[in-house]
């Protein structure tokens, strides 16, 4: 397995990046006015074919008089919905990792990763798995393993980890800063509040700007492979997580 560590990566490991919040957000927020026409075009193809998924799934459930429902196929569909999503979804992360690196960018750059399709779906899957079973015992749990698991489709992308490398390292570097990183999920919760006082409006900006600010945070948490470290990648695979 390829050696995964930068200097970047090896200072957030060990809480020697010093992390400004402000400054991240301004600076993605420049990023954003920037890069708009690639972030903007690349979340309508997402929300364009989260409409089409939701089309196709209306189809296969039945009202019941009650007011129930029966979903037919649920676990097919959802898996098929998953494969589809996560490499669109992956592709706009990486649209923005790639523009906080000061690289150009277009809409089309959001379907580069589809030849990872499998592997992207397979950590999305696990995310989701991970997450439901921490919502289903309290939670905090399922709360957290959201937030930690953030980074862990760009470093499958990025990085060509597996997943599961993928999904520890990815806990391991929100461990590092989880307070820091968390107050910028809370600022991005607020913005997408906006959205229902704005009819929606809000979202134009919202999503090429939460795609953006995590983008430039996985740059500058994790940073470029190759940055002349002495590192293995035997740091990734430890099961045990930095608090």
């Amino acid at each position: 397995m390829k050696e995964v560590n930068s200097k970047r990566l090896n200072a957030t490991l060990t809480k020697q990046y010093n992390f400004d919040i402000k400054a991240l957000l301004s600076k993605a927020a420049k990023l954003t006015k920037a890069n708009f026409g690639a972030l903007f075009q690349g979340s309508l193809v997402l929300f364009l074919t989260f409409v089409v998924l939701g089309v196709v799934a209306q189809q296969y459930i039945t009202i019941n008089a009650d007011g129930s429902y029966t979903f037919e196929h649920q676990s097919i569909i959802e898996v098929v919905a998953i494969c589809i999503v996560a490499p669109l979804l992956t592709g706009l992360y990486m649209i923005g990792v790639h523009q906080a690196r000061g690289e150009k960018t277009t809409v089309f750059s959001i379907f580069r990763y589809l030849p990872l399709i499998f592997l992207l779906a397979l950590t999305q899957l696990v995310n989701s798995i991970l997450v439901q079973l921490g919502m289903m015992l309290l939670l905090l749990p399922g709360i957290y393993l959201y937030l930690a698991t953030s980074f862990s489709l760009m470093l499958v992308a990025d990085r060509k980890l597996t997943p599961i490398s993928a999904i520890i390292l990815s806990c391991r570097v929100f461990n590092a800063y989880w307070k820091q990183i968390a107050a910028i999920y809370v600022v991005l919760f607020l913005l997408f509040l906006s959205a229902p006082l704005t009819l929606g409006f809000s979202l134009i900006w919202v999503l090429p700007f939460y795609f953006s600010m995590m983008g430039l945070l996985y740059d500058e948490l994790i940073g470029e492979q190759g940055q002349g470290t002495d590192a293995s990648e035997n740091d990734v695979n430890e099961s045990s997580f930095d608090a």
